[in-house]
């Protein structure tokens, strides 16, 4: 990793700048519990926008073979975060405050793609938005947009 890890920063957050910043692809983002809990791969950044393929297991379905709203939701607000996080200077992290989330369709066990971009951040407050697809990305699974906390690590 060429940007040092700070005392007092953010692992997740150096991890996807450095990736971002240096154009890698196909990097797995296994750096928390929640992004390899669904196997997230940050495929590629592109256009300020980061797309990152999610797996929902089989332990996220519901009783009728569809993918808990929740599991999917999870998938949107990380994407977020990893948007913002790319974007912010070391030193700094991020926590969602709001979440709207729209869902499209049903989904199934497997790949989701999330598309996952940064409108705005500011000192405070960074603003973002995500789309989810299956992984063909020939269907919409949902859409969302969310407000994140710009705040310092904690020591």
């Amino acid at each position: 990793m060429s940007e040092r890890l700070l005392e007092g920063d953010n692992p997740t957050r150096a991890y996807v700048a450095e990736a971002v910043s240096s154009g890698r692809r196909n990097v797995p983002l296994e750096v928390n519990p929640a992004l390899a809990s669904l196997s997230a791969l940050l495929v590629e950044s592109r256009d300020g926008e980061l797309v990152i393929r999610f797996t929902a297991p089989r332990t996220a379905t519901q009783g009728n073979g569809v993918v808990g709203g929740g599991t999917l939701a999870s998938m949107l607000d990380i994407g977020m975060a990893m948007a913002v996080l790319s974007r912010l200077k070391p030193g700094y992290t991020c926590s969602t405050i709001s979440l709207t989330v729209n869902m499209q369709s049903a989904g199934q066990e497997g790949h989701y793609i999330a598309v996952a971009g940064v409108d705005r951040v500011g000192r405070q407050v960074a603003f973002a938005h995500a789309k989810l697809y299956d992984a063909e990305r020939s269907r919409l699974i949902a859409n969302a947009t969310s407000s994140l906390a710009v705040i310092p690590v904690r020591p």
